[in-house]
């Protein structure tokens, strides 16, 4: 199989586990930036009294739904080229944004969920299992080990809800692995892997962006509507896409022009 962003151990893992952890994703300077670019939106949030939707509010943590209304920065972050090659990858040559976040979990909160999926059915094409949305985080902060780390199940994807261990307190779910990673960091994740977030433990806020990328037959989540501002303004086939503005291509034309948001063309300063 040609591949397009990923190794073959890297495709390997991700089928065996249903999550992959890429070291090193964004450089010191980007993740500088971006925690600069987090810290504005931040301050326009909560000085212009904005709310998220309400499927979008989570308890214990700060959290703006559909950042990429923020700055040019985060849209550029949306197609970033590497990530879309690798999502290409995983989830095939057609799929949507469905929702992004920005995530601050301060020091000493407790989880705001606990084990589960974020679909509750399988997709097939053929006989090969293929997600309906995979979910990439980026971590612009270090997250220790008792630092409210994301938290997987490995293996889960090929398990019956049945099978799944259920357990009152996150930490005790035998088996887990935890996202206890280095800033730069992008995980990626399948929608059908069973996962939570744990508690946060440490004296560190864990500060992360999120992006959700699915089937192209799968339409945005109510309240991360893209603007119509930021609809106009799309200029590549990649991004008109990824926003609803036009359907997708079925020859991936799209990823033809995606070379000015590659890793290290981003916008900065």
């Amino acid at each position: 199989m040609s591949l397009h962003g990923l190794t073959e151990e890297q495709q390997l893992m991700w089928e065996r586990d249903g999550f992959l952890v890429i070291d090193n994703f964004l450089s010191e300077d980007e993740v500088n930036f971006y925690n600069d670019r987090i810290d504005e939106a931040f301050v326009d949030f909560e000085t212009n009294n904005r709310v998220n939707p309400a499927t979008g509010q989570l308890n214990h943590v700060k959290q703006i739904c559909g950042i990429i209304e923020y700055g040019e920065p985060f849209l550029q972050l949306l197609e970033h080229q590497r990530m879309m090659n690798i999502m290409r990858d995983l989830i095939g040559n057609s799929f949507v944004m469905i929702d992004n976040d920005a995530l601050l979990k301060p020091p000493g909160k407790v989880s705001h969920t606990n084990w589960h999926r974020d679909t509750s059915t399988k997709l097939f094409v053929g006989e090969k299992q293929v997600p309906w949305m995979i979910k990439v985080f980026y971590f612009l902060s270090d997250v220790p080990y008792d630092g409210g780390c994301l938290a997987f199940l490995p293996g889960s994807t090929h398990m019956k809800d049945a099978d799944l261990p259920k357990v009152e307190k996150q930490e005790d779910l035998p088996g887990h692995v935890r996202m206890n990673v280095k800033k730069g960091t992008a995980v990626i994740f399948n929608g059908y892997t069973y996962h939570s977030a744990l508690n946060n433990l440490s004296d560190v806020t864990r500060r992360s962006l999120i992006y959700n990328y699915a089937q192209s037959a799968l339409r945005t989540w109510p309240g991360y509507e893209p603007s119509e501002r930021i609809k106009s303004e799309a200029t590549s086939n990649m991004r008109k896409m990824l926003l609803g503005v036009t359907p997708w291509m079925v020859d991936a034309k799209a990823f033809e022009d995606v070379d000015g948001v590659a890793a290290g063309k981003m916008m900065m300063g």
